[in-house]
């Protein structure tokens, strides 16, 4: 349990390869959910998580008769004097100091659940194991990318508001997620500079141009190791892209250089507009595309009023962080034909940018003329509860969307194979599919074109590994309405279908 999405998702990676069955919370208060139907033997519990913290989530474990043998094990990123014997007072069985060495994380975990079982030869405990990049290979460079895009995107900003209104709070958070994450992905000097800004951000009084330069070095380090300023844009997206005009509305300095520099790389053209300026205005009706960031000081923007009129005509796209997509009202968030949550990187926002100007016209890489998809069939709109069906063979994505979907107030079947989805789907119609490019028996891809040669009226959204475009296009062109990359927020998800089914 973490609330750094990498870290459950190398961790998770890394004990399952060492054949544990393993599920995912990001919050103490889910956890103890999950605990009504599911028992594990060991709980590896980070003692700072929003909300309800790690020790608090301990002690109702422990006083639960029906849990109370589970053996609860604390992590924390930042080993602060008594730690230890709080974690140990609250219930917890062990305690381990982030970082954490992946090459040991699994003898600790054998050590934690089988104390009796003697001690290891010396040369299988000293051995230092395999890197994770060796074992999992593509889906650690899919976490690796996405982590260094966000930390040098996050240092920018960081930097930047130290100017004036520097939140020292959330900044501690995020460095708190670094440190793990760091090390998990074997980017150790990442670790030690956060561990630095860390100790600084908890002196008193705060001792601002230190941690400027700690931030600085920072911000080099995620650039270096990213490699995002040399990135090449791949032709497909950029001819999808050229030209078009893209409003940029409420965008804070910082993000909207970020955003001018993406879109001046394939010569589109980015104009920027105030949130307060009126959403009929000939300037923004003339653009391609509009894209609106929300934020906090946008909420009252009326862009985001239900009860302000909207131009239908406006193609738009919201940008945010999840909390504040999330503040917007249902009505609001269905005017977006699509969303970009979070600081995604550039070929992601390309993406967006080109499907959202044109759902179902795709740019092919290869020098041919891009292939115009045949429009679905009409989709029913969803009447009382809509039925979605999940494609996926990781029975934790089952568990995650399955409770995300019904907290909203729709059904979802699954399925772990793709003959087994299409037979599902061809018997139910369900509103929306949701499908692994990657299942087994049938794949996602031959399940879509199945599904659209036979005109069933489903809509259908794919999910596919971060960093993978072509798998996105192919999709697009076989008639996919959207995708989620992977590892893909629950939010997002329910966004996307709701678009669907409103």
């Amino acid at each position: 349990m973490d609330d750094a999405p990498v870290n459950l998702k190398l961790m998770r990676l890394l004990l399952t390869h060492e054949g544990y069955e393993v599920r995912t919370a990001e919050r103490a208060e889910d956890a103890l959910l999950m605990l009504s139907s599911y028992r594990p033997e060991l709980i590896l519990a980070d003692l700072q998580l929003p909300g309800m913290n790690g020790l608090e989530m301990t002690r109702r474990v422990k006083q639960n008769p029906q849990t109370k043998a589970i053996r609860v094990v604390a992590l924390t990123a930042c080993a602060m004097a008594g730690d230890r014997e709080r974690a140990l007072g609250a219930g917890c069985d062990d305690y381990i100091s982030k970082p954490i060495d992946t090459a040991a994380l699994a003898f600790r975990v054998r050590q934690l659940l089988a104390p009796d079982a003697g001690t290891p030869a010396k040369d299988e405990a000293q051995r230092p194991g395999e890197p994770a990049q060796a074992i999992f290979g593509s889906e650690i460079e899919t976490l690796r990318r996405g982590f260094l895009h966000e930390g040098s995107e996050y240092c920018r900003q960081l930097l930047d508001s130290m100017k004036s209104g520097f939140d020292a709070a959330r900044a501690a958070g995020q460095l708190h997620q670094w440190v793990g994450s760091a090390a998990l992905l074997g980017h150790s000097e990442i670790s030690l500079l956060v561990q630095r800004a860390e100790q600084l951000l908890r002196e008193e009084p705060l001792v601002v141009p230190e941690l400027r330069e700690v931030v600085s070095d920072l911000l080099l380090s995620f650039s270096e190791l990213s490699g995002d300023a040399f990135a090449p844009v791949p032709d497909y997206l950029a001819e999808a892209v050229a030209g078009k005009r893209v409003a940029l509305v409420g965008f804070t300095a910082e993000r909207a250089d970020g955003m001018c520099t993406v879109l001046e790389r394939v010569k589109a053209r980015p104009l920027l507009f105030s949130e307060g300026d009126d959403p009929a205005s000939e300037a923004i009706q003339n653009c391609d595309l509009v894209l609106f960031h929300v934020r906090r000081d946008t909420l009252q923007s009326r862009w985001v009023q239900a009860d302000e009129p909207f131009h239908a005509s406006i193609k738009l796209v919201f940008a945010g962080e999840q909390r504040d997509l999330v503040a917007l009202a249902t009505p609001v968030r269905s005017r977006a034909v699509d969303f970009i949550v979070g600081r995604s990187d550039t070929q992601e926002v390309l993406l967006r940018i080109a499907f959202a100007g044109s759902r179902h016209v795709v740019a092919a890489p290869a020098p041919a003329p891009a292939i115009a998809t045949e429009a679905p069939p009409r989709p029913r709109m969803a009447a009382g509860s809509p039925r979605i069906l999940l494609a996926d063979h990781d029975h934790i994505v089952h568990t995650v969307v399955r409770m995300a979907l019904q907290n909203h107030g729709m059904s979802c079947k699954a399925a772990d194979n793709g003959l087994t989805a299409l037979s599902l789907i061809r018997s139910e119609q369900p509103h929306v599919a949701i499908l692994d490019v990657d299942i087994p028996g049938m794949d996602g891809y031959e399940v879509l074109a199945a599904i659209r040669e036979e005109k069933i009226p489903t809509r259908v959204i794919v999910l596919t590994a971060l960093g993978r475009e072509k798998d996105i296009l192919r999709a697009f062109n076989l008639g996919a309405d959207d995708y989620v990359t992977k590892p893909f927020n629950p939010f997002e998800l329910v966004a996307r279908l709701k678009r669907f089914l409103l």
